[in-house]
């Protein structure tokens, strides 16, 4: 009997705990039901006011839409060349503090880059398939078990694709081409990586002209087996090294084509393949829609704490 009544006595706390929380949960949304319905009632009584902060801020709001209409959007999609990808991300990092903007703004008529992005162009397929040596980092990681897609999308990775999406934004009344021709070309003017875009680009022109010695070669190759038989009946049987040739043909024209896009890209830094030009920058919500509310909520925070003042003072 004692044991009933102490286990009856132990359950008692918890019991009083759950009644308390059930009452504390009905009293808060009773409180809540009241807040509404008084605020409900105190816009009935003011409609006047809510009417004329309506009309006030949409009005204000259409106004500052309309004079919002430059902010604009530019996207470019870059190739950082000669390992400058670290160069180019701290220099948009700090594109705050340098002095460029401040000149931009002097000299196209008040047109403001107010702030620049960069981020990668996740191409994990084309990253792998286009270096030996990233297929086999790659086969080692999946080998180990790490996850390829998440590994692929690190900060380690990143820095390795060839293409990133660099977005501007910019404000004014000024050309947007001139500004974002003088970012670019601040982006291009460190001497460092001028001089190594020289060197690496003789050296490309020099491999481009390996390649296509190599692919005169082969050609040279054809047009023996070609004098060599008469009556025009090569056959891969006849000469299994045909196959080979053709083969080794295709490789370097691949080989010539990717040398040639490399010297296209090589003329700059920070080279540009393509952009996008003057996006209209829109706010989530327009300012027609967001200014009256805020002016409603300022009225009612105002009447609240003006209302608790008269009660304390009372």
């Amino acid at each position: 009997m004692q044991e009933k009544l102490s286990n009856h006595n132990s359950d008692l706390p918890n019991e009083v705990d759950v009644k308390f929380m059930a009452q504390r949960a009905n009293g808060f949304y009773n409180n809540f039901i009241l807040s509404i319905y008084r605020l409900l009632r105190f816009i009935v009584r003011r409609w006047y006011v809510f009417l004329g902060l309506l009309i006030v801020g949409i009005a204000l709001g259409m106004y500052v839409d309309s004079t919002k209409s430059s902010r604009l959007r530019h996207e470019l999609i870059v190739v950082p060349n000669f390992g400058s990808i670290d160069y180019l991300n701290q220099k948009i990092k700090d594109y705050d503090r340098l002095e460029l903007n401040k000149k931009l703004i002097s000299l196209n008529a008040g047109n403001e880059v107010y702030k620049l992005k960069i981020e990668p162009i996740y191409d994990a397929y084309n990253y792998i398939l286009t270096d030996p040596v990233h297929f086999e980092a790659f086969k080692v990681l999946s080998d180990r078990g790490i996850d390829i897609e998440k590994y692929s999308k690190s900060k380690l990775a990143s820095k390795n694709y060839k293409f990133h999406l660099l977005t501007v934004y910019t404000e004014g009344l000024g050309k947007t081409d001139l500004s974002i021709e003088k970012i670019l070309e601040e982006l291009n003017s460190d001497a460092y990586f001028n001089k190594r875009k020289e060197i690496e680009k003789a050296n490309t022109l020099a491999k481009r002209a390996e390649i296509v010695k190599s692919i005169e070669h082969v050609n040279g190759l054809f047009q023996r087996l070609g004098s060599e038989n008469k009556v025009n009946d090569i056959t891969m049987n006849a000469y299994p090294e045909l196959a080979d040739l053709l083969t080794a043909k295709e490789g370097l024209m691949k080989q010539l084509n990717a040398v040639d896009v490399q010297l296209i890209e090589q003329e700059k830094v920070v080279y540009v393949a393509t952009k996008f030009m003057n996006i209209a920058v829109s706010p989530f919500l327009p300012y027609y829609i967001t200014l009256p509310l805020f002016f409603m909520f300022v009225y009612i925070v105002i009447a609240y704490l003006n209302s608790k003042i008269k009660s304390l003072k009372n």
